[in-house]
């Protein structure tokens, strides 16, 4: 199948289940989903899955049957948990059945379970549809979770204004991390967002088709959720009515010089002048955009070496 032709296609309350997985166990899940036709009546299908199909999909070369057969094994044993609209809560398993074949390079068959391919199969309305073509550089399970949950609001034209800008409604900090197994980790706002949200942004916004942007909302005196905003960078009416999203900047080497010497603060300073200008460019395009927490890290360093505080323009707030 032509990876344009990837889609992942879900009822909603499977893209807001709760369920714990790790970066292989959701890889492998997405590209079992991209072989069901959600037009179909729920059939009795099985679905196979190559070690070569999965590594080609997500360009990489190190996942062997083993590895595969040790991640649908997980999969398999971890339950969603969905939430019906009468406050129940029902306990889902993915697949029914599944087959570990050895012949050749070895490859698996898995078939969805009967509480499952009712939330895949005959889909009319409450679903969302993704390519996972502009999911495959994600690395981590969270920003994956996340792409699905800003994706759901993408053709709800209430939460779209005229310039194409889709907002969504706040994302808890407690909903999140029960969805994706992260209920009593990261107990500090700046934990959280440094560890798990900014990384999982600033990997969205490099390697998908959104840009996304983020308002903290108070209860009180604490954050309590998040309001995120995005523009489909692939949109056709889109294109036509923003500016190009500036492209991160190549730095310039660092110089084989003495830590401390006047060269290495030179250098410092025109990576750091490098850096402004994107980041003007970047609040030019979008003003809530930032450089990635990566890169801020890296300005942190240059000030450092030439012994000044950094500049307000590198805010996140």
């Amino acid at each position: 199948m032509d990876k344009r032709e990837r889609l992942v296609t879900q009822a909603n309350q499977l893209i807001e289940g709760a369920y714990e997985v790790n970066l292989t166990e959701i890889r492998l899940l997405y590209l079992a989903l991209t072989k069901i036709d959600p037009r179909r009546e729920q059939p009795e299908s099985e679905y196979i899955i190559y070690p070569s199909e999965f590594n080609d999909m997500y360009s990489l070369g190190r996942i062997g049957y083993t590895q595969l057969k040790q991640a649908v094994s997980g999969l398999a044993r971890k339950p969603i948990i969905t939430y019906e609209s009468d406050n129940t809560t029902v306990e889902r398993f993915w697949f029914s059945s599944i087959k570990y074949t050895t012949t050749g390079e070895g490859f698996i068959v898995v078939k969805f379970s009967d509480s499952v391919r009712e939330a895949l199969y005959e889909l009319r309305q409450e679903f969302t549809q993704m390519n996972l073509n502009e999911l495959v550089k994600l690395d981590t399970q969270f920003a994956f979770r996340l792409y699905s949950w800003l994706y759901r609001y993408r053709r709800l034209d209430k939460y779209t204004n005229s310039q194409r800008v889709i907002t969504t409604e706040p994302f808890g900090i407690e909903w999140m991390k029960e969805r994706v197994g992260l209920t009593g980790k990261y107990p500090k706002l700046t934990d959280f967002r440094n560890r798990v949200l900014d990384p999982a942004i600033d990997m969205i916004n490099a390697h998908t088709n959104l840009s996304v942007s983020y308002e903290m909302e108070k209860k009180g005196k604490q954050v309590r959720s998040f309001v995120f905003s995005y523009i489909d960078e692939k949109e056709h009416n889109v294109k036509a009515l923003a500016p190009v999203k500036p492209l991160r900047p190549r730095l310039p080497n660092r110089p084989r010089v003495t830590s401390g010497s006047a060269a290495e603060g030179e250098w410092a300073r025109q990576c750091i002048t490098v850096m402004k200008d994107f980041q003007t460019a970047l609040k030019a395009y979008d003003p809530k955009l930032r450089i990635s927490t990566a890169d801020r890290k890296k300005v942190e360093a240059w000030y450092s070496i030439i012994g000044l505080q950094m500049d307000r323009i590198f805010n996140r707030e």
